[in-house]
């Protein structure tokens, strides 16, 4: 069992070490869709009894991130592509609505600074074929980073709750470098919505950057087939 980030945070409990581990290495793909998890390798990796890995099995059961079948095992989900379109129905609505927002407030220069440095890092990423994880986490923050701003902290960490799937998704095309050029343009453009107030660009940009994948599904499936439901 191949896991990483395995460190304890200080005064972590043993069953939210395990959740917290599991979930990081299914949501960075260390453990791939479909693979077997195995209580025995787990609890001796993280030196926790079984009860905190069954305990972490079940809560990511019931987040879709692990299926559970009697007599055979717990297996990562296989990403599944109703569920990915769900979160891209949901994230489309809410990334919209929160540009108009900023849209109709003044601008301010805290959040240009913050987001202009974040994409200045892309582009770091980008250019000198760095870890493209980071990648992924730059752009994961740049969207975090508008929508704690305007208050709506919640809204993005429900957002990204039901989006799992589709985030799967998305880091394995930011690791194939498919779209990490354009998903760096398009920041580069939400930066310039807000700074000049084009709520007129908003609907276009929003659902060309959400449904990027679509382009290149066809690419995972034909590589990957066993990471799809």
């Amino acid at each position: 069992m191949n896991l990483v980030n395995i460190s304890k945070h200080k005064n972590e409990n043993n069953r939210a070490y395990t959740y917290r581990v599991l979930k990081e290495n299914i949501m960075r793909l260390n453990l791939k869709p479909g693979e077997s998890i195995s209580e025995i390798e787990l609890s001796e990796a993280l030196d926790v009894s079984r009860t905190p890995v069954r305990e972490a099995i079940v809560k990511l059961s019931e987040e879709k991130l692990v299926d559970v079948f009697p007599q055979r095992g717990s297996f990562v989900s296989k990403i599944n592509l109703n569920l990915v379109e769900e979160a891209v129905f949901l994230r489309e609505l809410c990334e919209k609505k929160i540009l108009e927002i900023a849209c109709k407030d003044p601008v301010s220069d805290s959040l240009i600074t913050e987001l202009e440095k974040n994409i200045e890092y892309q582009k770091i990423v980008v250019n000198f074929n760095r870890d493209l994880h980071e990648f992924f986490d730059l752009d994961n923050y740049f969207h975090t980073l508008i929508f704690d701003y305007y208050n709506k902290k919640n809204v993005w960490k429900s957002v990204k709750r039901l989006a799992t799937h589709y985030d799967r998704l998305r880091l394995i095309d930011a690791l194939e470098k498919f779209s990490a050029t354009k998903t760096y343009e398009q920041h580069h453009d939400i930066i310039d919505i807000i700074k000049n107030k084009t709520t007129e660009n908003i609907d276009n940009l929003i659902s060309e950057h959400l449904s990027k994948f679509k382009h290149v599904i066809n690419n995972y499936l034909d590589k990957y087939p066993e990471y799809f439901k």
